[in-house]
């Protein structure tokens, strides 16, 4: 109903505006188009978190799993052994951050970066672990296990985040 109510709102507006006189300050054609785009805003459907988490995987062909926690990974190489790192661990990986529409917003270049695990973003405190030693895989992280609805660099808020990781190595963070 909501549909068909805002077209029928825009028919009358786009007869005006087609009535009307072009003025140097007006130009109908622009203001019809964003009339038009308005309209099309309104009747496509948004898709949940979820769905669009799921749409994604779909897109890439991966088969992720979902912890708990609403986070998904896919572990493309498990590592070696049975060890995996802990939250008071500092993890050394190589990674790749992209949201969803493929930008990517940071990585590290030729050597991994160094990070005590505990001062991390929550899916990465929850997804790193999943890994061993020379694990790679992505992580796909909801807004709400990343920065929020907030901002956040290149980040804007409310994005879903997927992470290419590999876990080069861990040692307990000094001093704790």
């Amino acid at each position: 109903m909501k549909r068909v109510f805002s077209i029928a709102l825009a028919i009358p507006f786009f007869a005006f505006v087609g009535c009307g006189e072009q003025t140097e300050d007006t130009n109908n054609e622009e203001v019809v188009t964003d009339v038009v785009e308005e309209v099309i805003e309104e009747v496509e459907p948004e898709l949940t978190k979820e769905e669009e988490i799921q749409a994604y995987l779909e897109e890439k062909g991966w088969e992720a799993e979902k912890h708990a926690s609403g986070l998904y990974y896919v572990i493309d190489e498990p590592g070696e052994g049975d060890e995996h790192p802990s939250l008071m661990d500092e993890v050394t990986i190589f990674y790749q951050g992209y949201l969803l529409d493929g930008t990517r917003f940071d990585g590290t270049g030729e050597a991994p970066a160094t990070f005590g695990l505990y001062q991390l973003i929550s899916g990465w405190q929850i997804g790193i672990p999943l890994f061993a030693k020379g694990g790679k895989g992505k992580l796909i992280i909801p807004s709400e296990l990343a920065y929020g609805d907030r901002d956040n660099g290149e980040i804007p808020g409310g994005s879903t985040l997927m992470f290419e990781i590999e876990l080069i190595d861990w040692a307990p963070v000094e001093g704790m």
